[in-house]
């Protein structure tokens, strides 16, 4: 999560990982209700939702123990079996989670990779049904494959909000409330 910091009417609030701090003169419930007021839209979606991604890993998981028990791995190396498991077990919990304020639109996955596009920079926002495997390789953050100029943002599903940019990329958006982001960009970039 990253560290926003709000000037408020009444203090200063700072929404930080551990929580909120209290604002100079009001109370933490207060102080957190303004400092969302200013998030229009939020979407956050884990790894595992995607079955295909939650039996894929899983699988490999099963297989990794099963490899090293037989090939005593276990005694041998236990912290490279341990860690190995423990990474694809990780990697079932990695979150994508799509903001929307006032100007920008972020896309943040497993907080390490980042995009920020401006809303002035949106032409257009539509709905739109897609094959990931075939178009992207599949789910994550994603170059398409048949599509050059295009990039998705997803964890589950086929369908996406897809913004087009001025520079005529596309990004796909995979969110579960679809219909809420596209409302939402849709008044943003009319206005």
């Amino acid at each position: 999560m990253d560290t926003i910091v709000a000037s408020l009417s009444q203090g200063t609030t700072v929404m930080c990982r551990r929580g909120f701090r209290r604002a100079d003169d009001g109370t933490a419930a207060d102080a957190r209700a303004r400092v969302e007021a200013m998030v229009a839209y939020r979407s956050r979606q884990l790894a595992y939702e995607n079955r295909f991604a939650l039996v894929l890993l899983l699988g490999c998981a099963g297989l990794c123990a099963a490899i090293f028990t037989v090939g005593a791995g276990w005694r041998q190396a236990p912290w490279l079996c341990a860690g190995t498991l423990a990474l694809l077990l990780c990697l079932l919990a990695v979150p994508l989670t799509v903001t929307v304020d006032d100007t920008h639109l972020r896309v943040r996955l497993a907080g390490a990779l980042r995009r920020d596009i401006a809303l002035a920079d949106v032409r257009a926002v539509e709905r739109r049904e897609y094959a990931p495997v075939r178009e992207f390789g599949g789910w994550g953050w994603r170059w398409g494959l048949t599509h050059r100029n295009a990039r998705a943002y997803t964890t589950t599903g086929t369908t996406a909000v897809v913004l087009t940019l001025r520079d005529s990329q596309e990004v796909y958006l995979g969110v579960e409330d679809e219909a809420a982001l596209l409302d939402l960009l849709s008044a943003r970039i009319a206005s």
